[in-house]
């Protein structure tokens, strides 16, 4: 293996490591927050112009729906994983571990890349039809979907690269690079779908088209900033047992991320089946509420996906002082946002619900999920929190565990308990209480987790230098 090679750069500095701690997370999480916002902007574009076509079209989008999500799902699993190893090695100032480690992560990108295309290609029309496509919206289904899974390349590389680029502390040029890729997609969308020119109308296909070419862009955008900006991409001398190994380290974070993001939908397809004994409208309710919700945790989903580079890089630099500090911030900002929006949807419940239906026993039922449910959203938020920290940290088997002890273990049990007491307004309150008890007892799990970091001597605070490369550091056995 080729030694370690000076750089300008300062990829390799642990930068996250010195600096008053709440101005760092602050920054970073309001440039998360800028992509993830540009995310949900890119599924309403499609959805918007694909409606244009007729309601066989976007039933047709529907469908792909689920098989989307989950890949991204597991791509970003990958993601995390990428992020969360890399980050640790940037905090000990492994230059060559790090370099190796970008480059072997887009390899498997490549990898899951040409798995998913095989699999996907062959299982595509029996999965539709499972999901009950019809001979209407089959075809068109999988006219999207089979354009999409061509290009599915341009969707996994640049989520990888650009993991691999907030692990170096810089959030805003992976959200800038997706606002530009959902700038061309907004742009491609319209020529693509209903013809411009020379270019014909291609209907759902065209919606596909135009979504892999800006994923295109992004992939280009991606490479150019991990190689001559960051300097992260440098093609060393091939070997299989390093490959090997840091294939391991990802996926022993990523493929447990892949499954919480998986048990999620699970959840709430479960949670959903529950409420649909009381009647379309309180389905109806509980679909507009989640989605509101949705609207306003998303700085608190931001403020999550900004501490595993954050902790990473302290976890790996041993600056568990920084690791706890950091914690306590964002506990603290989970219960002032949480509190702020919980009083805010109670307190104009009134003018939101009819916004999302006529009827007026939806109305009646949204109001009183808003009154009662996003009393949870502080909680919710801290046990986001936790689990990504635990990934940050190489604990993600306990990450997956806190995650179903919250959805199976407290939330749905508590839900059906409530809705058995007292139906619908009951199922809400048993909804709030299995969030708040399961925020307590993944806290706690965090505390014991931590308590071997509080016995260990604390590092300088300077930023780390070394003259030889390092291990990453081995997850905690408990």
């Amino acid at each position: 293996m080729k030694p370690a090679r000076k750089s300008s750069s300062n990829a390799m500095t642990a930068t996250l490591t010195v600096g008053p701690v709440g101005p760092l997370l602050l920054r970073m999480s309001l440039s998360m927050l800028i992509g993830f916002i540009a995310g949900a902007a890119y599924n309403v574009t499609d959805t918007y112009f694909v409606s244009r076509l007729g309601t066989a079209e976007l039933a047709a989008m529907g469908f792909t729906f689920p098989i989307v999500m989950t890949t991204f799902g597991l791509v970003v699993g990958i993601g995390v994983g990428t992020s969360s190893v890399l980050s640790r090695l940037i905090g000990q100032a492994d230059e060559t571990g790090t370099r190796l480690l970008t480059l072997h992560a887009l390899l498997l990108g490549l990898v899951v890349t040409v798995v998913f295309i095989t699999a996907g290609w062959l299982a595509l029309p029996k999965t539709l039809a499972l999901l009950g496509a019809d001979s209407e919206t089959l075809p068109l289904a999988l006219g999207y979907l089979r354009i999409w899974l061509a290009g599915m390349v341009f969707l996994v590389i640049p989520i990888i690269g650009k993991n691999a680029i907030r692990a170096t502390g810089d959030t805003l040029t992976p959200s800038l690079i997706l606002v530009a890729d959902m700038g061309l997609n907004i742009v491609l969308d319209p020529i693509f779908i209903f013809g411009f020119g020379p270019v014909p109308a291609m209907g759902i296909r065209g919606a596909a088209l135009a979504t892999v070419l800006a994923r295109a862009a992004a992939l280009v955008a991606s490479l150019i900033v991990l190689r001559r900006a960051k300097h992260l991409l440098v093609f060393e001398r091939f070997a299989w047992r390093a490959l090997l190994r840091s294939w391991g380290r990802i996926l022993y974070i990523g493929l447990p991320a892949a499954t919480t993001n998986l048990l999620m939908p699970i959840a709430g397809g479960l949670l959903t089946r529950m409420i649909s004994a009381y009647g379309v409208t309180r389905v109806a309710a509980f679909s507009a509420g989640i989605r509101i919700e949705h609207c306003v945790v998303i700085p608190l989903f931001a403020l999550g996906a900004s501490l595993i580079p954050f902790l990473g890089q302290n976890w790996g630099a041993g600056r568990y002082d920084r690791v706890r500090q950091g914690l306590r911030i964002a506990f603290a900002a989970c219960l002032s946002w949480g509190a702020v929006c919980a009083l805010a949807l109670a307190s104009f419940s009134g003018i939101l619900a009819p916004l999302f239906s006529r009827d007026d026993s939806v109305v009646r039922m949204l109001i009183l999920y808003l009154s009662i449910v996003p009393v949870a959203l502080a909680f919710r938020g801290i046990s986001h929190s936790i689990c990504s920290s635990l990934n940050a940290m190489g604990h993600s088997l306990h990450s997956t565990a806190a995650t179903a002890l919250r959805l199976f273990g407290l939330q749905l049990p508590l839900a059906l308990l409530g809705s058995h007491l007292a139906g619908f307004p009951g199922l809400l309150v048993g909804v709030v209480c299995g969030e708040v008890l399961a925020a307590g007892v993944i806290f706690a799990w965090l505390r014991r987790l931590l308590r071997p970091a509080r016995d260990r001597p604390q590092a300088a605070d300077t930023v780390p230098t070394v003259t030889e490369p390092q291990r990453v550091e081995e997850p905690c056995r408990v």
